[in-house]
């Protein structure tokens, strides 16, 4: 073999080895990156776990004969200000946080008046329900009332909730049921407003 055609053989075999090598530096590489982005995700998952819990946790434990006002707190910390929330019982909507604030208000200021002032009995639990993806949580919720005269209605549904770096991204209620007829002014140590057909002028 003269030089020239060693000279040949050895710069390709150099030639090889830093393929070899540069290949085997991409490979790395891109695992690298794989690797990373699968950490990403479970972390940001695991987070959306640790929210739930805690965001449920504190639902359950705020007390609406004291406050409503602990609830409209919990929106702002948890939810996203485009916040998406739905219902399998209506077809439209409700985008925002400051929509799903007003929602609220409106349901929890009467229940709240009815509980501090009327005597009503409120409970509500919560049951995580096991599900296939960890950035969407399911949960089934039961609220109980209870009125002075021992008369109950209980409201049971299912939510599932979708979580984007520990915030409420969207938000869909569904499978809703009612056991028992609903309360009245009779049920409250509130007094029921007069007929106006049956008040006679003085």
């Amino acid at each position: 073999m003269d030089r020239t055609t060693l000279k040949r053989a050895q710069d390709n075999g150099i030639g090889k080895k830093e393929k070899t090598m540069n290949h085997s530096r991409d490979t790395a590489r891109s695992t690298a990156v794989r690797d990373m982005e699968t950490t990403v995700k479970t972390l940001a998952a695991y987070s959306a776990v640790s929210a739930e819990r805690a965001l449920n946790a504190a639902i359950v434990d705020a007390d609406i004969t004291r406050s409503w006002e602990e609830y409209l707190t919990l929106v702002d910390q948890y939810y996203a200000e485009d916040v998406e929330v739905s219902t399998d019982v209506s077809l439209d909507p409700l985008v925002g946080r400051h929509r799903l604030k007003s929602l609220l208000l409106g349901f929890l200021a009467p229940l709240h008046m009815m509980a501090e002032i009327g005597g009503l009995w409120v409970s509500i639990h919560e049951a995580s329900i096991p599900g296939d993806s960890l950035d969407e949580q399911h949960s089934e919720w039961s609220l109980e009332l209870i009125g002075v005269t021992g008369r109950r209605v209980t409201q049971t549904w299912c939510v599932r909730r979708r979580w984007k770096q520990s915030r409420v991204v969207s938000e869909y209620h569904y499978a809703h049921r009612q056991d028992g007829e609903p309360l009245s002014f009779d049920d409250l140590r509130i007094a029921a407003p007069p007929d106006p057909d049956t008040v006679t002028p003085s």
